[in-house]
């Protein structure tokens, strides 16, 4: 799915004062990486632009610094010449603090994103390219060729987003054109290292989930789940983050889907993962999306999920009878 050219993105941003820049709800480290490699790249290019970072990433990725401007701060005449940016979802109803999308008060709206979704949310602007292995991806491509100077942190907040969303590198988006983006980032010579170990450091208690996980989880055909109970989150005081690593599931002997289900306050939170078989369109079933072989939903209560696994089971089979042909 493409839609719209990243130059129109270069000329609204140039053509606007304030630029205010959402990320999505559970955030992640494509769309804060996004988030904050752009903004900072505004702010170094353009000096008379005031950018706003607005969301919450309180106990996520911890080790990256993402400060973000109280609402309160905002002032009615920063809106008059204003440009909002979201990145990495596809509307206002994924994004936090979306309450200041529905007063309507942006005199221009863009969308960044690569997943390959409609929005029911009318842009003044889009750019959606779902070949592009990270929304962070798009932010590093669309710095190169527009030539925009970028320094250390900036590189680090574009390559935290690539590195995390193209599962280091491991999922089969990643291209070439990735690597070209990475290039342009280590050209800053910032602290790659610095991401990558706070990313493999293991609590002692996230050390004792994963063993439980690896003798407890289930299998229908060539599917594997487990469910995170909140009874288990409490055992192991488990984070969000660490509640929802489904990788620990991940390629294991001859099963193509790994799926965590995660309860949290008034739903069950979904995480899919594959290593051939479509598995968005199921995730599309159940309030969720995202890429074929990574998604999420949302499950009301837990009878769904014993549903789920068998349509998993079934997409499976289905999968493997055409790769047979």
């Amino acid at each position: 799915m493409k839609l719209g050219t990243y130059k129109k993105i270069e000329t609204a941003i140039e053509e606007h004062k304030n630029i205010f820049i959402f990320h999505h709800t559970r955030p992640d480290g494509d769309c804060l990486g996004s988030q904050f490699g752009l903004g900072l790249a505004i702010r170094k290019r353009f000096k008379n632009k005031k950018v706003f970072f607005i969301g919450d990433a309180t106990g996520v990725l911890e080790f990256m610094d993402f400060n973000f401007i109280n609402e309160d701060e905002i002032k009615e005449n920063d809106f008059e010449d204003s440009l909002a940016i979201i990145v990495d979802t596809t509307g206002p109803e994924r994004v936090e603090k979306n309450f200041l999308l529905a007063e309507n008060k942006f005199k221009c709206t863009a969308r960044i994103d690569h997943h390959p979704l409609d929005s029911s949310f009318e842009f003044d602007h889009i750019w959606v390219d779902s070949s592009f292995s990270a929304a962070a991806e798009m932010i590093g491509y669309f710095l190169l060729k527009n030539k925009w100077e970028i320094d250390e942190e900036i590189a680090s907040y574009v390559y935290l987003g690539i590195y995390t969303d193209s599962n280091r590198f491991f999922f089969p988006s990643t291209t070439a054109r990735t690597f070209e983006v990475a290039s342009f980032l280590f050209h800053t010579n910032f602290d790659f290292n610095k991401i990558h170990l706070a990313l493999s450091k293991r609590e002692e208690n996230e050390v004792a989930f994963v063993a439980h996980v690896l003798s407890n989880y289930k299998k229908e055909g060539k599917v594997i789940y487990f469910h995170v109970t909140q009874k288990i989150r409490e055992k192991f005081n488990l984070t969000k983050e660490q509640a929802t690593a489904v990788n620990i599931l991940s390629n294991i002997g001859d099963n193509r889907v790994w799926i965590f289900f995660v309860d949290e306050e008034k739903i069950i939170r979904v995480r899919l993962r594959s290593n051939g078989p479509v598995i968005n369109t199921l995730a599309n079933k159940y309030q969720g999306g995202g890429h074929q072989l990574a998604a999420g939903a949302n499950l009301h209560h837990k009878e769904q999920i014993k549903e789920l696994v068998e349509e998993a089971v079934k997409i499976v089979e289905e999968f493997e009878t055409n790769e047979n042909r």
